[in-house]
């Protein structure tokens, strides 16, 4: 099979499970693709190109690996998809009719990202506030997996855009209808006793997961993949870097309680169960 850097990993690995392993022995991050669950998830939108930008090593470091297990490699210049969506969808349509006219607010996230901060907050103020017929403009080093489902979810259509070197991401209400988007997080935060006081009652019915050294998306989504496979009864214990502001609706809408703690910088705990 002939591959490039625009080729998905889903289709890398349906052709042969033994790339699960080479992509895996490259980078500590990518042993996620050993979990089916987060394999599911992440292997049909991320390609070669979007798994090295995650991984923090380059595409032909991926390639090489692959084909040692006997891809071909082609040695034309990738083409990177355009677009994760069918372009003749009329929400596409009316998103490009709107960038057509420069109806578009524009936000660069990976500045906010690499400082360290959470652009999730303003994002949702962003698209609050966003005029009717404009789109917002979302530019980002990854395609946004987990700000799409959840603002698909409120009724905005969504548009990707893969370049080599950065992702825009298009946010529209395209239905016509007032959209509002709650912008609080609600408040779970608990003192440090009784976030051990509630760990301790799941005495032997805990799973653990360290999320702290993982590139976004990845956090949210190997905490939604763990949760997937919670038994019934049990608690799963996280260590995050911060609150997680994208994993809160989707925890809400799945019937989770959840309670976290500041413990210091880059220091968060956060106990998700039923």
């Amino acid at each position: 099979m002939k591959i490039n850097s625009g080729t998905k990993i889903s289709v890398i690995i349906a052709h042969n499970k033994e790339a699960i392993e080479a992509i895996a022995s490259v980078n500590p991050h990518f042993n996620k693709l050993r979990n089916p669950i987060l394999r599911r998830i992440l292997a049909p939108r991320v390609s070669v190109a979007d798994a090295a930008r995650i991984g923090k090593c380059k595409p032909e470091d991926l390639l090489e690996k692959l084909q040692a297990i006997g891809f071909e490699i082609e040695t034309t210049k990738s083409v990177i998809p355009a677009s994760n969506k069918d372009d003749s969808t009329q929400p596409v349509m009316q998103i490009q009719q709107a960038l057509s006219k420069n109806q578009l607010i524009s936000f660069d996230v990976r500045p906010v990202i690499q400082s360290g901060n959470d652009p999730f907050q303003t994002i949702q103020h962003k698209l609050n506030e966003l005029p009717d017929g404009y789109a917002l403009e979302l530019i980002n080093s990854f395609e946004p997996v987990p700000l799409i489902t959840i603002f698909e979810k409120k009724g905005f259509s969504t548009w990707v855009k893969k370049d080599t070197d950065k992702v825009t991401t298009y946010f529209m209400n395209v239905s016509g209808t007032t959209q509002t988007i709650d912008s609080k997080i609600p408040d779970h935060a608990v003192t440090a006793e009784k976030l051990d006081e509630v760990y301790k009652s799941f005495n032997g019915k805990l799973k653990e997961t360290d999320v702290r050294d993982l590139e976004m998306p990845l956090p949210m989504l190997t905490i939604l993949g763990e949760l997937e496979e919670l038994p019934e009864g049990f608690a799963l214990y996280v260590h995050h870097k911060k609150v997680p502001q994208y994993l809160i609706p989707e925890l809400a809408e799945r019937k989770f309680r959840y309670i976290w703690n500041v413990r210091g910088e880059n220091d968060v705990k956060l106990l998700i169960f039923r």
